[in-house]
């Protein structure tokens, strides 16, 4: 059988359209409330990266095609888990992370936050911190993982390595839940200061 009739077959039609809905049931539902969309964002991004790593690890000859969306879904996701906090509690005394994708720069906000709330000794923040600043280095203005160049068409210099799939997902989900964890305790923080 030769590579052509591998590829699949479909092309675009008259008449298609991308978004459609069939029945509630089965539609995924994507929603207006930004509230809701900040829970799901982070969330559905680290989870997609999960997916692709999925992906990778069953299929070798995905892997190198994969590899780069599943670390841009799971970039994307720490610098949504950082907005979410800064913008949910920093009050107006933190400036907005809404245009900015470094997150060497998110970090210091949420720092800030952290620190004002008397959080120093919160579980795995040294650690957080040193994996943040490692996604940072690798990816530092969330281009690195979707364009073979940067701006000024040089190569990026994260590559040329190998990258233990397993270890990422495994150590991406403790991210994900550490954030939680901090969302969770400042919520509480205010609900107990509102009383």
């Amino acid at each position: 059988m030769s590579e052509i009739n591998d590829l699949e077959s479909r092309l675009p039609q008259k008449g298609d359209r991308l978004f459609v809905s069939s029945h509630w049931l089965y539609d995924a539902h994507i929603v207006s409330d930004p509230a809701e969309r900040f829970y799901r964002l982070p969330i559905g991004f680290k989870r997609a990266g999960d997916v692709l790593v999925d992906q990778a690890n069953s299929n070798v000859i995905d892997r190198s095609n994969v590899i780069y969306p599943a670390l841009f879904c799971y970039r994307q996701s720490i610098e949504l888990f950082l907005k979410k906090i800064i913008e949910e509690f920093g009050q107006g005394r933190v400036d907005s992370p809404k245009y900015t994708h470094e997150l060497d720069r998110l970090w210091e906000r949420f720092m800030y936050i952290l620190n004002e709330r008397g959080g120093t000794n919160t579980a795995g923040l040294e650690v957080t911190m040193q994996l943040v600043s490692e996604m940072h280095e690798a990816d530092q203005k969330s281009d690195g993982f979707r364009f073979p160049k940067d701006r000024k068409d040089a190569p990026f210099d994260f590559g040329d390595r190998g990258v233990d799939l397993e270890n990422l997902r495994e150590v991406m989900s403790g991210l994900e839940n550490f954030f939680e964890c901090v969302h969770l305790e400042f919520s509480r923080q205010d609900e107990t200061s509102a009383l």
